[in-house]
């Protein structure tokens, strides 16, 4: 952006006075009080607005009455040219721009100046001695975060804002701390936090009941949401029964459609009905003259002859296209039998009709008929594996029976026979036992009858256990596998049974399928006839179609034939009677007409026929050429066309109509309804409504008996101000916690801000402050560092830290600094710089080095000095620059 002019009106002691401004460096050069201050305040004003008064500050208003306000005009890219226009007094002092020589918003000129805004123009783009006198009364510490913040963004504000958020959060809290405000608050809370768990823990069904009551609440206010959608659906219903006789009536005239005939054409059409009326006249006129002429009803049918004698002889010459008809008619009809009667062994056979046709097999079929015989397969293999079972159990069931024949005691084993063994023994044992204390001979007798008892009842314990050890394991194997084939013989006829069923469901299936009730089907030969018998049906179809569109073909040749005979049927005797009588009878009367033809050529009615044949050859003719226009209005015959006109004008009235109705119902029904939906759509609101009442009222008594609960609980209010003490609490932590942490956010963020400007730009900063340094202080320092957070200026022989600097010295780093951040900043041209007698501390050398760097750096930026130093004026002077005179 570059200034070019301003023209003061009235702003301090300033009275219609214009100033120019030149690119690049310039000196506007006055005495003391002369009004520099005052120029620089009224561009302030004209860019952001004028200055709010105040008891502090000066008022640059006229106190003559003189318009308060001017004109600045600027260059800013790319609009170009812009005249800005601001009077305190004229639209509450806002702008007015001139773009391009039209006028545009106010509100446009914050978007063009932007990112230039009123204090980064003060802060960064003018110099003034205060603010350099500011940095001087700073502390070492804050003196290098100061000069760090102003050569990297052009203010203290950013080092300013971080010690004032951390001065706050310092004093709302500390985490070892007990007289701060959040801790304070937090040692509250934990405290009342505690009281309320021990009131918790007295009345456990408070926050249950609460509970219940939240969702009652939710409940209620949902069946309310819903009673306001249906009382709304009920308004809509009731609006469209107000309106139904309206609607019925709309829809009456729905279906009727615009007619496709234009004024125009309507208009033609009343034309040809004049003209047709008058040639019409005519002839009813001849044929009265004629009537004189001629009586009786051979005249007639001799006139009726002479207008139509072209089509009669046209008719004689159809002998050829009624044979050709007669005959084709004959074919039609013998085919259209044989189709016929083929349709309807089909349709009897599978029990298809017109509208049940045959459906296509799917896949499906194809995939149940191999299962079916997979199924029925393993049907056999199941039934042959079963049959083989049960003969091998009969054939082990009948090795049973004959082992337990042979050996009975395998059924029943005998304890008479093992204790009569027992018994015989212990008696032989006993009788061995007493020979020993008798004499002879009868101990010998006592052993005799020891050794016969013992030798039986061995023999018989012999005979006992011996078939038992032999046949007994083999009997007991043969019996567990008698069980054994029992359960899987039982096992395969359950497995059997499950085939059937699958088998049966299949087969029932089919029989859906193909509508019959006998299951003993070849399945595969009954899918071929269904398959070869649904082709010849839909061919059969089709052909019957093609064939009735050739019926359809004749009907429409043997009707044009009759029509062309129609004309004749009040003059000859055709009714009942075919075409080719037809024809003969036409035959017959046109050579009895031809005769009489030649009998009257010479008589005088002749001359008045041939007259009235004109005027109906002019009325065909004149038919003829509006054919087309009849046809589009759906006419046949002159004599309809007033009717036509009539029901026309009736159609035009009835659209009117359509269209008001459609204006005023569409909205109202968007969708089309009959009348019975319409009330049974209100009932059913009507009840619903009713439905939601009363789950309100049950949810009502529910909550008020919760509530009455909860009073109980709390009767002496206890929890309730328990709670509300803690949400107010809550919400005091809650504040102050979000201050606190939103500070240590800023503090973060800006810390981090500074830190990522200062590593970014600070050694390009430098280094050009360095070049700047060097130029305003002759080169005596040739190197400007920041070390450890310190700024230092080096020369040849030592080293100096900032605040070892005389005040005219630091005075021209602060200024080097500054212009080095602006040198940074020059392809964005934010803004011209100005500079209001910034050089306070410096002798006459330092000024000459600055009017130098002044005249370098004015090569990339529009430099306006504001100054009443002479000598300042002649260094300008000195090193070519321009100097403006107040």
């Amino acid at each position: 952006m570059e200034l070019r002019k301003a023209e003061i009106t009235g702003f301090g002691h300033y009275r219609n006075q214009v100033f120019e401004f030149l690119s690049g460096n310039q000196l506007f050069f006055g005495e003391n009080e002369v009004g520099k201050s005052t120029l620089y305040q009224f561009i302030l004003a004209m860019l952001f607005g004028f200055p709010k008064k105040s008891s502090k500050k000066r008022d640059y208003t006229p106190r003559d009455g003189t318009a308060y306000g001017g004109r600045l005009w600027l260059i800013v890219e790319p609009y170009g040219q812009i005249m800005i226009e601001r009077y305190r007094k004229v639209n509450r002092g806002k702008a007015k721009l001139i773009i391009g020589g039209e006028e545009k918003d106010g509100k446009l000129l914050e978007e063009i100046l932007a990112p230039l805004n009123k204090s980064v123009f003060q802060e960064v783009f003018t110099f003034q001695q205060e603010q350099l006198s500011q940095i001087d009364h700073l502390q070492e510490e804050e003196l290098q975060s100061s000069l760090i913040s102003l050569g990297i963004t052009g203010s203290q504000q950013l080092m300013e804002k971080i010690q004032s958020y951390q001065k706050e959060n310092q004093r709302l809290f500390k985490p070892r701390a007990k007289k701060l405000t959040l801790n304070q608050q937090l040692k509250k809370w934990q405290q009342l936090r505690e009281t309320i768990q021990q009131q918790e823990a007295e009345e456990k069904n408070v926050q249950k009941a609460y509970q219940q009551i939240s969702n009652f609440d939710q409940k209620l206010h949902s069946l309310s949401t819903e009673q306001k959608k249906l009382q709304t659906e009920e308004k809509d219903l009731n609006q469209k029964k107000s309106h139904w006789s309206l609607y019925e009536e709309w829809n009456e005239l729905r279906a009727m459609k615009k007619s496709e005939v234009t004024e125009q054409e309507e208009k033609e059409l009343r034309e040809f009905y004049h003209e047709y009326q008058n040639l019409t006249e005519k002839i009813q006129k001849k044929e009265d003259e004629l009537a004189q002429l001629e009586q009786g009803q051979e005249s007639d049918r001799y006139f009726f002859y002479l207008d139509h004698e072209k089509e009669i002889q046209d008719l004689l010459r159809l002998d050829v296209p009624i044979m050709r008809l007669i005959d084709n008619e004959q074919k039609y009809f013998q085919e259209k039998e044989e189709l016929e009667h083929m349709l309807s062994s089909l349709q009897k056979k599978w029990g298809w009709s017109d509208q049940t046709p045959p459906q296509k097999l799917s896949s499906s079929i194809e995939t149940i008929v191999n299962n079916m015989e997979q199924l029925n397969e393993q049907l056999n293999q199941k039934k042959l594996q079963i049959q083989w079972l049960k003969e091998r159990k009969q054939s082990i069931g009948e090795e049973v029976d004959q082992l337990e024949q042979k050996y009975p005691e395998l059924l029943n084993p005998s304890n008479t026979q093992k204790n009569s063994s027992f018994l015989i023994s212990g008696l032989g044992i006993a009788a061995v036992l007493v020979g020993f204390f008798l004499a002879m001979p009868f101990n010998f007798i006592a052993f005799v009858i020891g050794i016969i008892c013992i030798g039986t009842a061995s023999v018989k314990s012999y005979k006992h256990k011996n078939p038992s050890a032999n046949v007994k394991p083999s009997w007991q194997e043969k019996l567990l596998q008698l069980d054994s084939y029992a359960e899987e013989i039982a096992k395969e006829e359950e497995n059997l049974k499950i085939l059937q069923q699958q088998v049966r469901e299949y087969e029932e299936k089919l029989k859906s399928t193909f509508k019959t009730t006998d299951a003993a089907q070849d399945w595969r030969q009954l899918i071929q006839t269904y398959c070869n018998d649904e082709e010849s049906y839909e061919k059969a179809a089709s052909d019957y179609t093609s064939l009735q569109k050739q019926g359809a073909a004749l009907q429409e040749q043997r009707n044009e034939l009759e029509s062309r005979f129609q004309f004749l049927t009040e003059w000859v005797p055709l009714a009942n009677k075919e075409l080719q009588e037809k024809k003969e009878v036409v035959e017959k009367f046109a050579s009895q007409m031809q005769e009489t033809k030649m009998n009257r050529l010479q008589q005088p009615s002749t001359l008045l026929a041939q007259q009235l044949k004109q005027h109906k050859e002019e009325r065909n003719n004149l038919f003829a050429d509006y054919s087309t226009l009849l046809e589009k209005f759906g006419l046949e015959q002159p004599t309809e066309i007033p009717l036509w006109l009539k029901q026309w004008e009736t159609t035009q009235k009835k659209l009117a109509r359509k269209e008001e109705l459609a204006a005023i119902l569409q909205p109202i029904f968007p969708e089309d309804i009959t009348f019975s939906q319409l009330e049974q759509y209100l009932a059913e609101k009507k009840a619903k409504q009713e439905e939601l009442q009363e789950k309100v009222n049950q949810l009502l008594e529910e909550k008020q008996r919760l509530q009455l609960q909860v009073e109980h609980l709390q009767k002496n209010g206890t929890l309730d101000a328990l709670y509300q003490e803690e949400n107010r609490m809550l919400s005091e932590i809650h504040e102050t916690a979000l201050k606190w942490s939103t500070n240590q956010m800023l503090i973060a963020f800006l810390s981090d801000l500074a830190t990522e400007l200062s590593e970014q730009q600070l050694p390009q900063l430098l280094k050009q402050t360095t070049r700047y340094f060097a130029l305003l202080t002759d080169q005596r320092y040739q190197k400007v560092t920041l070390d450890g957070g310190v700024i230092h200026v080096s020369s040849q022989e030592e080293d100096f830290a900032i605040y070892e600097l005389s005040t005219g010295t630091k005075d021209q780093l602060i200024m080097a600094i500054r212009f080095a951040y602006l040198f940074m900043q020059k392809e964005r041209s934010v803004s011209p710089v100005i500079i209001d007698d910034g050089w306070l501390h410096y002798d006459s050398k330092r000024k000459e080095n600055l009017a130098k760097l002044l005249s370098d750096f004015g090569e990339n930026y529009q430099v306006i000095c504001l100054s009443s130093d002479k000598e300042m004026a002649s260094y300008y002077q000195k090193f070519n620059q321009s100097v403006i005179k107040f």
